[in-house]
């Protein structure tokens, strides 16, 4: 049996207001949204979608089929942002209680040209599960995972993670980090 590589995208989307609930729970209906986290922000919901490469290169149409077909299309939706990676690494992060899994994303912009380097660097951290090199404002997504404890709280928790590992990382110019309030998960 062959298997296909994946490739994950985030849809960031402003929803009407009071509806960012339903809205989680309409994008998990979609195949191919694995994530739905709610944010507080810009943007009330990053979706992560999940995209097998296609032998023919199809995947633009399935794409286009999900983003503008479904999600956009959807009345709750009043705009939205699509981040396709040029790249992406991933890797297991092992934790002793995953059902208290706790995300943070966190975008970087990095000095011209360092951008793979940052990548691989960054996934080092033992939080770092996700490097995804982007085009656009930001270079660099990096995707956190870690578990909830009681103290210090999960921003808390993300904010010590990107100032005292990521931000210490040469050719890191900036960082923007979104942390969920809530995420729903496909296992």
């Amino acid at each position: 049996m062959l298997v296909l590589p994946t490739i994950k995208t985030f849809e960031l989307i402003q929803a009407v207001t009071g509806k960012e609930d339903l809205l989680m729970t309409r994008l998990m209906k979609i195949p191919q949204v694995k994530e739905s986290h709610l944010l507080a922000g810009k943007f009330d919901v990053m979706a992560a979608l999940v995209f097998e490469e296609q032998l023919v290169d199809s995947r633009e149409q399935i794409f286009v089929d999900v983003v503008a077909g479904k999600i956009r299309k959807m009345t709750i939706v009043k705009n939205t942002s699509t981040i396709v990676p040029a790249m992406s690494r991933i890797r297991e992060v092992h934790l002793a209680n995953p059902e208290r899994r706790a995300y943070a994303f966190v975008f970087m912009a990095t000095k011209l040209g360092k951008e793979q380097d940052v990548m691989n660097e960054v996934l080092k951290i033992d939080e770092v599960a996700e490097s995804h090199l982007l085009l656009g404002k930001s270079d660099v997504l990096a995707v956190l995972q870690f578990e909830k404890m009681p103290f210090p709280p999960v921003v808390e928790r993300a904010a010590r993670i990107v100032t005292e590992k990521i931000a210490k990382i040469p050719n890191i110019l900036e960082t923007q980090t979104l942390c969920p309030i809530r995420s729903i998960i496909k296992e």
